[in-house]
């Protein structure tokens, strides 16, 4: 197939893209591991890492009936953590996947559109703030990027002149990344997508449908668990900004409209791929298929996602589509191979230049919640008799986290909202409870002070209000108050006392 094939290399060729594959995936690691415990665990990474090390029944317990996505990685997790439970150690295996991904990447790249776009897709991806983030933080992400890589590179060796093989892990490999991003199933519509561009002879259909096939059978057990656990984990989407304008849309449209305005947007796209397919020399379109293959990747999952927000519920979260994050290095590459030395010189420099200062940023302010901190101040003050209380209930789970480090504030305090021990595992405070003032009351009774620490995300609400209220009723009155990177610890002590700046 002239349109998905490279011309031939010789064994010096390829042995020297080998090296530059390795150069760059010893810049991803590099890049990866600077300052990877510098900041504390997030309350998202608490969730990981708190299931990567719960016993067996709570983490299945959970994976059934809450946090399905990311499974996973999850689950690889709990092996991973024998490293030790430290950030650097848990976070590590997304520097792997990382790593990973960068020569995934610049080897489809090569293999699509030549030996120096592989090289520049490699190198920005290597360095791309986004992508390092995601590959310094203890959840999913990373690997979901990695996976999907993976599933696009088989599904090009497959059309190419794959065998039996080839296919087999495809669909193993696009299964393993749907459980770890729901997302990640949206890919294998791309890939279909692109086959717009090749003449129905060029397409090994026999190998092909069984594969997918398989993938199908695969995702059921996924499937299931969706529409088992339906709402949670998801509802918050709706109060991002995207959130609210597709809830107003919802709101504001007869549910029957949006979904016959859904299906038109659907047969309009087919009806129009298949206009293309006719309209266009076959010739043409499979010249470009890796042109298509990758401008498919970036645009129909995002399509997918808006139109499921649209008749489903909102689920528009940008973080969510990291898994079509290669796909714009791709483009991003084999764009930049196009211009003449002088202007490739220029805005590679550029490019390269604003990633490392974004990377740079990142690693200076990229502590957005404090739990490491917060647990260590009240560790330090709190004595004997002191209650804690962690406000919103979830966040518990990255304050609990940081606390097992520190043996005399488990042994010497009390938790009082939410209640249970501290020998109570963390998964299941990832809900929702409410505050019942009468019940904090009663279990402030005998204590000698409060320590409130409050998560800036959750943001002043009603329950909050109750919360500190119930305190108020109870006898105590705040004595101090320090700010930490999106936390806040309050101190409440008995009597009337003037609170500390």
């Amino acid at each position: 197939m002239t349109s998905a094939s490279t011309p031939g290399q010789e064994p010096a060729d390829r042995l020297g893209s080998w090296g530059a594959t390795g150069v760059l995936a010893g810049l991803a690691l590099v890049v990866g591991a600077l300052d990877l415990g510098g900041h504390s665990l997030t309350l998202d990474e608490s969730v990981s890492t708190t299931m990567g090390t719960a016993p067996w029944r709570e983490f299945t317990d959970s994976v059934v009936h809450r946090e399905a996505n990311m499974a996973l990685y999850s689950l690889l997790l709990r092996g991973w953590a024998a490293l030790g439970h430290s950030e650097v150690a848990l976070r590590s295996l997304s520097v792997v996947a990382a790593v990973g991904t960068v020569v995934v990447v610049t080897r489809l790249a090569q293999g699509l559109f030549g030996s120096r776009a592989g090289l520049l897709a490699g190198v920005l991806l290597a360095v791309d703030p986004l992508f390092v983030r995601y590959g310094q933080t203890a959840r999913g992400y990373e690997l979901s990027i990695l996976l999907t890589a993976g599933s696009t590179a088989l599904f090009v060796r497959g059309v190419r002149s794959g065998g039996r093989g080839v296919w087999v892990a495809y669909a193993l490999v696009t299964a393993a990344g749907a459980y770890t991003n729901f997302w990640a199933a949206l890919i294998p519509l791309a890939q279909a997508a692109s086959l717009v561009a090749l003449p129905t002879g060029e397409v090994p259909w026999g190998r092909l449908l069984p594969a997918w096939a398989g993938l199908a059978v695969l995702l059921v057990p996924l499937a299931l668990l969706i529409h088992a656990e339906d709402s949670a984990g998801t509802d918050w989407a709706a109060g991002s900004a995207a959130g609210r304008v597709l809830t107003r849309l919802r709101g504001s449209v007869p549910r029957g409209l949006l979904d016959l305005a859904v299906l038109a947007v659907v047969v309009v796209l087919v009806v129009a791929a298949l206009v293309l397919r006719r309209r266009v020399p076959p010739g043409t379109l499979a010249r470009h298929w890796p042109l298509l293959l990758a401008l498919a990747w970036l645009v129909v999952p995002l399509a997918g996602l808006v139109l499921l927000s649209v008749a489903y519920k909102p689920l528009l979260v940008l973080r969510y589509l990291v898994v079509c994050l290669p796909a714009a290095f791709l483009l991003l590459g084999l764009a930049l191979d196009r211009l003449a030395r002088a202007p490739l010189v220029a805005v590679g420099g550029v490019l390269v230049l604003a990633s490392v200062a974004g990377v740079w940023q990142w690693d200076a302010r990229g502590q957005s919640e404090d739990w490491r901190g917060a647990a260590a101040l009240v560790a330090s003050e709190a004595g004997p008799g002191d209650g804690i209380v962690v406000y919103a209930p979830y966040t518990r789970m990255p304050f609990q986290w940081y606390a097992a480090d520190h043996p005399g504030l488990i042994r010497d305090t009390t938790p009082v909202f939410p209640a249970g021990s501290w020998a109570t595992g963390a998964l299941g405070f990832d809900t929702y409870i409410p505050v019942d003032g009468p019940a904090l009351v009663a279990r402030t009774r005998g204590l000698t002070r409060i320590w409130v620490v409050l998560s800036h995300v959750q943001g002043s609400g009603p329950q909050e209000v109750a919360l500190l209220g119930a305190l108020t009723q109870a006898g105590y009155t705040p004595t101090g108050r320090q700010g930490l990177a999106g936390v806040t610890v309050l101190q409440y002590g008995p009597g009337p006392t003037a609170v500390v700046p």
